[in-house]
């Protein structure tokens, strides 16, 4: 996982004024459980830093996204980008429903968050985390596990 925290990841995943974490995904889908698990384990403290779990339906938080009125939103949800389990990479909003994040969501997660880009102005970054297995059962690969830990550990440190 480190070789896969680039100056880009480093660079989408640091907060700018408000700033709005949304984690994404399925905790009965192995891997995809990623965005719930680093919700579990991040407690932020300070008022300009939020964090929301949309689950596998992010279009029920958009309001409560544009209303919070983020500078800047942080998606962290599993993908598949062709990498090692467990990589990190930041992935273009409008790249997110051809091949690259996985869609257990109900809907298009491009048009949830354009609408909530639009609506706040603010700066939106998709972080994904590659999945080793989308299995209909609990819990995170080991690969995938480490980098939600790595992940909860550098929000957590803000």
């Amino acid at each position: 996982m480190s070789n896969s925290w680039t100056k880009e990841v480093s660079g989408a995943l640091a907060p700018r004024g408000r700033t709005l974490v949304i984690t994404l995904g399925s905790t009965l889908r192995a891997d995809d459980g990623v965005g719930p698990y680093v919700c579990t384990h991040v407690k932020f403290s300070r008022p300009d830093l939020r964090l929301l779990d949309a689950g596998t339906t992010p279009e029920s938080i958009a309001q409560t996204a544009i209303d919070w009125k983020p500078d800047k939103i942080i998606l962290v949800d599993a993908a598949h980008f062709q990498g090692a389990a467990g990589e990190l990479r930041v992935i273009p909003l409008e790249a997110i429903n051809q091949q690259t994040i996985l869609s257990t969501h109900s809907f298009p997660l491009s048009v949830t968050f354009s609408i909530v880009k639009e609506d706040t102005g603010a700066e939106l970054v998709v972080v994904g985390v590659q999945a080793k297995s989308l299995d209909y059962k609990e819990g995170l690969s080991p690969e995938v596990e480490e980098t939600a830990s790595k992940l909860a550990d550098y929000f957590n440190s803000l």
